[in-house]
């Protein structure tokens, strides 16, 4: 019942959290040309990256331990509690093992992110069509293994255990054997050189932004629409498993609208890293070279504050697109190709309101943006399980996707949604006012 009612969040949740910290720890850590200093002494030349998966299995542990005491707390026996907390604790450890070999790989943290996102992705998206097909090979893919360990069954198997124990070992052994092997600051996969001379196109701040981010935003898309064509394509099968397990009629609106809000927050995520990216560009001195220029500031952060919203923007769009794709193929019927994008597209003025948080959270310090990830948190816990967790009204409304109703089953809000386009435009000006006025990190 547990690992049923929790599969949403875990399945996302905690891979996600294991290949950010492993990264973090480790690739993210080295791009700041700290080890430099550090290796220079007598250190192994294992230990930083060993250090760094070490803090990134912390978490892990205490994942372990509080969810063995907030099951035993509420009523769970405490066996079953055990090998469920365990394994989610093995489960974010084998993501941590993913997202380690990903950071050895490649040459900056960015790329690690995006192969390792993508790792998960084809993972978590093996695991719905093999639910909902009903095929017979959970044991090919580690986001199947958390629900075969039943903790709470007469027999619990073990070996789910033994699968996951024998995959981050390959995996620790792979990181470990390339870090051994690769020089400081590179990685086995060697990066495009860029081009000698900037492209004729490229007049302007926003101009150069787009350039700059047209990668990470690609990416963003592709994996976006992945995840909206496979959902859309899914969303009667799931609907009717969903209602089958609660012994209801079944519901597609009720389906269809978690899965636009997904898209929502998807657009939301990819615009907060392009964010965190900017926030990085100061830091590291760059912008302050850029402004050295005749650009102004208010022309500098008006162009990253469009460009932020436009790429969430963007991809929502095509998110929307492919869910009604997903939903034409699903549905055998055309007229659910509109229905995905407009449903999608309500949320509008959600992602815009959330590039308005990230951009006052980034005009106040470039190490405050990261707050951001607190709102698409909470929204996502909220789109997912805020009925289980019986969480009020008024909490829910902490988030913006909430502002909105329940797209498409109930009618789009209008005044929710010009009020939060308001906030979000009162959000950029006193953005763009604060980094006036306010001095650079670096430069």
């Amino acid at each position: 019942m547990v690992a049923n009612e929790m599969g949403y969040l875990t399945l996302i949740l905690i891979p996600l959290i294991g290949l950010h910290l492993a990264i973090a720890f480790t690739r993210s850590v080295e791009d700041t040309g700290r080890l430099d200093i550090l290796t220079a002494g007598a250190v192994h030349r294992l230990a930083p990256s060993a250090a760094g998966v070490t803090a990134a299995a912390v978490p892990a542990a205490l994942t372990v331990a509080f969810s063995t005491l907030a099951l035993v707390l509420l009523g769970y026996p405490g066996t079953g509690s055990l090998l469920y907390a365990g394994g989610l604790g093995m489960f974010m450890v084998a993501f941590t093992a993913a997202g380690a070999v990903a950071a050895q790989c490649c040459r900056d943290a960015r790329t690690a992110y995006v192969l390792a996102v993508g790792f998960w992705l084809a993972s978590y998206l093996t695991r719905a069509v093999v639910d909902v097909r009903g095929w017979n090979v959970t044991w090919v893919n580690p986001e199947s293994w958390p629900a075969e360990i039943q903790p709470f069954s007469a027999a619990p198997p073990w070996w789910p255990w033994f699968a996951f124990l024998a995959l981050t070992a390959s995996l620790f052994g792979i990181a470990a054997l390339v870090a051994a092997r690769r020089d400081q600051g590179a990685g086995i996969i060697a990066p495009r050189p860029g081009s000698a001379t900037a492209a004729p196109w490229i007049r302007s701040p926003l101009s150069l932004l787009v350039r700059l981010t047209r990668g990470v935003g690609a990416g963003w898309i592709v994996a976006a629409g992945l995840f909206a064509f496979a959902f859309g394509y899914l969303t009667q099968q799931m609907s009717d498993l969903t209602s089958a397990a609660g012994g209801q009629a079944s519901n597609v609106d009720a389906t269809l609208t978690v899965f636009v809000q997904m898209n929502a927050l998807l657009a939301a995520a990819a615009g907060l890293q392009i964010s965190q990216w900017l926030a990085r560009e100061e830091t590291s001195g760059r912008i302050g070279h850029i402004l050295a220029a005749p650009v102004s500031r208010t022309r500098w952060w008006t162009s990253a504050t469009v460009l932020v919203t436009g790429w969430s923007l963007l991809l929502l769009s095509c998110a929307g697109l492919f869910t009604g794709l997903g939903l034409t193929a699903g549905f055998n019927d055309w007229s659910y190709l509109g229905r995905g994008l407009t449903a999608t597209l309500a949320y509008s003025p959600a992602v815009i309101l959330f590039a308005g948080i990230a951009a006052a959270l980034s005009a106040l310090s470039p190490r405050m943006v990261a707050l951001a990830w607190l709102a698409i948190g909470w929204g996502t816990i909220v789109c997912l399980r805020a009925d289980l967790l019986r969480i009020p009204g008024w909490a829910r409304h902490l988030s913006p996707l909430d502002w909105m109703g329940s797209v498409p089953g109930d009618a789009w809000d209008r005044p929710a949604a010009a009020l939060m386009t308001v906030l979000a435009v009162a959000l950029a000006v006193t953005s763009t006012l604060i980094y006036r006025r306010r001095d650079l990190s670096a430069g």
